[in-house]
């Protein structure tokens, strides 16, 4: 191949972009269907400030009285921050242009791009689950972008963990504690409802500790043994799980099962899945360059994108047993 013309780059770019998009729509994701994805943002993160609702509504003891006039308040503060993930690869002049179907070949490497996409996006939104627990907290959760900067660091917004234990409950607006992770259980019928009550009838309380409804709709949990497990708890009508008996299923279909294969964590989860609480955005989807490296002569590839996660309420997903350390 006597070489590689300027205006043929472009076309091995359209080429490359074809090929990675090809390989990440045949490889099937869970992130999507867990968070809310949100494209088109911009900057280098974002803030998100919670405003609390103004209360009660005031009951009138005596005609004509005055409404009484309140200014909102303000509650948490959300960040996330944009990370860049990215990867290159570098040719030289004389494999470029001894190569007869160069073609085929940068078809091939833009390939593996589309797989190294969806790992990307996978990760980072299971990282949230596998190490949501952890007491020191984890990179994901911290939002510091420029001109704002997270006070919590590693943590969620209000300085805890995203799941949090009975021994570090944490504290609303309003004074009153939570928690939304019970240590030590494993998946079984008894837990299950554990977690559930939980979730639906501890965790349903806004940050003025009113009561609003906190439905789930997932049960998540890693494939395997775990998975077969939630399939027999939700999926029989007549039979109670587990047991001899042949009453009425209370745990029928009241939630779906999910597993994911990035989970690693021993611990079941209890969500509501593409919430607004608890949001994927991608920031850049792959941007692909392919050019001539000047020094050398040889050729480069490269692809980059940028990715956050944001949570904004704790309540979104409760946890049975996994980790706090």
């Amino acid at each position: 191949m006597p070489g590689v013309r300027a205006d043929q780059l472009s076309l091995y770019v359209k080429d490359m972009y074809k090929a990675e998009r090809e390989a990440y729509k045949d490889i099937p994701t869970m992130h999507d269907k867990i968070f809310k994805v949100v494209n088109n943002v911009k900057g280098a993160g974002d803030k998100i400030t919670q405003i609390l609702g103004l209360g009660r509504l005031e009951r009138h003891l005596v005609e004509g009285r005055d409404i009484n006039y309140k200014s909102p308040v303000e509650g948490w503060s959300y960040l996330v921050r944009y990370w860049t993930y990215s990867d290159g690869i570098a040719l030289t002049k004389e494999a470029v242009e001894d190569t007869v179907k160069l073609g085929n070949l940068i078809k091939e490497l833009a390939a593996t791009w589309g797989k190294s996409v969806r790992i990307a996006e996978e990760d980072m939104a299971a990282t949230v689950f596998n190490h949501g627990g952890d007491l020191l907290g984890e990179w994901v959760f911290n939002g510091t972008h420029t001109g704002n900067t997270a006070t919590y660091g590693d943590m969620l917004y209000d300085n805890k963990p995203l799941f949090n234990i009975a021994a570090n409950e944490r504290t609303t607006k309003g004074g009153g504690t939570y928690i939304n992770s019970v240590a030590g259980l494993t998946l079984t019928p008894a837990n299950f409802e554990t977690v559930y009550n939980l979730h639906t009838a501890t965790n349903n309380r806004d940050e003025r500790d009113e009561i609003v409804a906190n439905p789930c709709d997932t049960l998540l949990t890693r494939v395997g043994a775990d998975a077969f497990l939630a399939e027999r708890l939700l999926g029989s009508e007549r039979g109670m799980p587990g047991t001899q008996l042949n009453d009425t299923n209370p745990y029928y279909k009241i939630v779906t099962a999910m597993s994911w294969d990035y989970l690693s964590e021993t611990a079941f989860y209890l969500l509501k899945k593409q919430s607004d609480a608890m949001q994927f955005h991608k920031r850049q989807l792959p941007e692909i360059r392919f050019f001539r490296d000047e020094n050398n002569r040889g050729y480069k590839a490269s692809i980059d994108i940028r990715q956050g996660v944001l949570i904004k309420d704790w309540r979104v997903v409760s946890r049975g047993g996994g980790t706090s350390a």
